[in-house]
């Protein structure tokens, strides 16, 4: 029992923070869209994903080496071992970090000119330049946290960072931008950057704390050694997705302006999707990737245990009640779409986006957990190379039917690329596992999706104002759609059960 609760108290702390984190972004979102506008945030977007690609080049794989060293000397109870791995992994990191850095600082103008064509982007990457090596130092710190079990301390610290960095942001952009974009970008990169610096500082010295008393261990641990194992290979494959992911990003804008002949506006559609509707569309997915974080750890063990009806039970479960919070998710999404838009960011443009996308979330979130289950049962490489096929294939449909089809284009080369992807991974997930789901499995939930969606469109809801209509259909849309899901069977009984004793429902009941 004590583990169970263990497991659960990580889990509804995780998706405590991860939701709260998210719910942060999105207020973020609001205010910067009205201090920057939707061309603004597309602008935004754009130097952000060049410094996605600056930091994993900056960190090389060293994130995933720091968890997965110090996991094994803690594993040891070896406190000198991770003192000496998350020492190697710092030193590595600063190296390299620092000439990635210094790169993008050094050839700003040409990145802002030649990727993303507005060199107003130049001066945010100037900065991000700068802090680059704290950045990639404080995602080595976090991967110790991780590694030596201490989520709450790090929870705490990355949310005290987010709130610092967000309010300081604010009075950067009220008191120093006042309306110049090139400014209030910068002001925003800078914000982000100083409340990172912070955060490694914090985390560096609750570190010191924690190891000053380790004695370095007599016989040789080849943490070299070790740590370039696992860094080349990490780092190969961050290269390729990072890359592959940074010209997706760059060729939306582009292929748009050349669609439609107006750069502003392509950059407004593109800040729109990529900074409004996509935190909305994967806000309740925070859940999700909690639960992805936990399954790796148990399907570990039960691959090494050779427990392989644990395994299939687990695959079965989360599965099926996947596609269930996929579908009430996609549900709620689509039928209050236009509410949604005008509600959060009083742009009906971004709730007429969201009904495009809400759709998708059954994908995306049935293909989030599948990704999380293979990585546990060590098919990383699959996922790798899954990934890899799809964003190739993306790149290739963005580039041949954004100019010509528009957003069109862009929505068809995301369903395409996500379908296939999902479908590549749930059937290396399913041979893995010799699980065999039944097809009603997926067809029931989707069949209590339309017929629980179809009436709540119908609800005479248009005199109301966006948020009582908001809660009004989208309850409605939830009462209809759990007592379906019960008449139906698309709850199994065993799953209710399940549910219950995981929560201690049960065992509150008997104690009363």
């Amino acid at each position: 029992m004590g583990k169970r609760n263990s497991i659960l108290s990580g889990a509804i702390l995780l998706t405590a923070a991860n939701l709260l984190l998210r719910l942060i972004s999105i207020g973020f979102n609001v205010f910067l869209a009205d201090e920057i506008g939707a061309a603004g945030l597309g602008l935004l977007q754009l130097i952000s994903t060049v410094g996605v690609l600056a930091m994993l080049v900056g960190t090389s794989g060293v994130r995933v080496a720091s968890m997965c060293l110090a996991a094994e000397e803690f594993g040891h109870r070896r406190l000198g071992g991770v003192k000496a791995a998350v020492g190697a992994c710092l030193r590595c990191g600063l190296l390299i970090s620092s000439v990635a850095g210094a790169a993008l600082f050094f050839f700003a103008d040409y990145f802002a000119a030649a990727w993303l064509g507005d060199l107003r982007a130049a001066l945010s990457l100037k900065v991000m330049g700068i802090f680059l090596p704290f950045t990639c130092l404080c995602g080595i710190m976090s991967g110790y946290f991780t590694a030596c079990s201490r989520i709450r301390q790090l929870v705490v610290i990355e949310i005290a960072e987010r709130v610092f960095g967000v309010g300081f942001t604010a009075v950067l952009l009220l008191t120093w931008a006042q309306g110049d974009l090139e400014r209030a970008c910068c002001a925003i990169t800078f914000g982000s950057s100083v409340g990172a610096m912070l955060d490694f500082f914090v985390l560096y010295a609750s570190y010191r704390r924690h190891i000053h008393s380790a004695v370095p261990p007599k016989e040789p641990l080849h943490i070299r050694a070790r740590l370039l194992r696992l860094c080349v290979p990490l780092a190969l494959n961050d290269y390729l997705r990072a890359g592959l992911n940074t010209a997706e990003q760059l060729l939306i804008p582009y292929g748009l302006a050349r669609f439609g002949g107006s750069t502003t506006q392509a950059m407004a559609d593109y800040g729109t999707i990529h900074a409004m509707v996509f935190p909305i569309l994967m806000f309740p997915a925070a859940i999700l990737y909690s639960v992805s974080d936990l399954l790796v750890p148990e399907l570990s063990r039960s691959r090494a245990m050779r427990r392989q009806l644990r395994i299939v039970d687990l695959t079965d479960k989360c599965l099926r009640l996947t596609m269930l919070f996929a579908a009430a998710c996609a549900g709620f999404m689509f039928i209050n779409a236009k509410e949604l838009g005008l509600l959060v960011y009083k742009s009906a443009v971004a709730g007429r986006y969201l009904r495009i996308f809400a759709p998708m979330v059954l994908m995306l979130y049935l293909d989030a957990i599948t990704d999380g289950m293979l990585k546990g049962l060590a098919e990383q490489v699959s996922c790798v190379r899954y990934n890899t096929i799809t964003s190739l294939l993306d790149v290739v449909l963005l580039f041949l039917l954004l100019p010509r089809y528009g957003i069109e284009g862009y929505v068809f080369s995301f369903t395409v690329t996500h379908a296939i992807n999902l479908f590549l991974s749930l059937r290396r997930l399913l041979l893995t596992t010799a699980h065999r789901p039944c097809a009603s499995d997926f067809l029931r939930p989707l069949l209590c999706l339309l017929l629980a969606a179809v009436p709540s469109m119908l609800l005479p809801c248009g005199t109301l104002s966006p948020l009582p209509a908001v809660l009004l259909r989208g309850v409605y849309f939830l009462v209809l759609l759990i007592s379906l899901s019960f008449l139906s069977d698309a709850l199994l009984q065993r799953d209710r059960r399940w549910l219950r004793r995981v929560f201690g429902i049960d065992r509150a009941r008997n104690l009363r």
